[in-house]
């Protein structure tokens, strides 16, 4: 979109955006912030533009929020370094535990932090396994500001897909014991 000189760049599709695009489309609500953050236009030169195409940038952002599509990896590479999902569960520790509820108060203002806290360096690896370095509270959480928005969506499926065999797992298990 072109107006007076000045382009407005838009993702042509969801797996275009990013985990940076998707926490302001998320939390914000004003259109010209919001048009703002994913474009990378001030504000100021935003508001010299058309109302009507500001909207219409806005509304095109809204229709690929709805285009959501989830992929999950196991191992994403950002910046030139591999980073691991968490392999083991069981090995989850406190501090992640706590760090991970912060960020769920509200998440999309935390949304890079919890990557990071899901993410972290490839230690070692091999064929299909690997290690993650430790988790140490001080990790990059900025570089996780440019992860695919595919990838987002597939960390938080993994969590609600988890959390939904989990409540029918526990379910299942009242009836047999009632």
């Amino acid at each position: 979109m072109t107006y007076k000189n000045m382009e407005l760049r838009l993702p042509a599709h969801y797996a275009d955006l990013t985990l940076r695009h998707l926490m302001a489309l998320e939390s914000e609500t004003d259109p010209v912030k919001r048009v703002s953050a994913v474009a990378g236009v001030p504000t100021t030169k935003l508001r010299e533009m058309p109302h009507k195409l500001v909207t219409e940038a806005d509304a095109h952002l809204s229709h690929l929020l709805t285009k959501e599509h989830a992929q999950h990896k196991e191992v994403i590479e950002l910046n030139g370094i591999k980073y691991g999902f968490i392999p083991n569960w069981e090995e989850f520790t406190t501090g992640e535990w706590i760090d991970m509820e912060e960020c769920t108060t509200d998440f999309w203002k935390h949304a890079h932090k919890a990557m990071s806290i899901l993410y972290r360096p490839v230690d070692r690896k091999w064929g299909d396994n690997y290690t993650i370095l430790p988790y140490t509270a001080k990790e990059d959480k900025e570089v996780f500001l440019e992860m695919p928005a595919p990838l987002v969506s597939g960390a938080l499926l993994f969590f609600w897909t988890t959390e939904t065999e989990l409540l029918n797992t526990l379910r299942s298990s009242l009836i047999q014991k009632t």
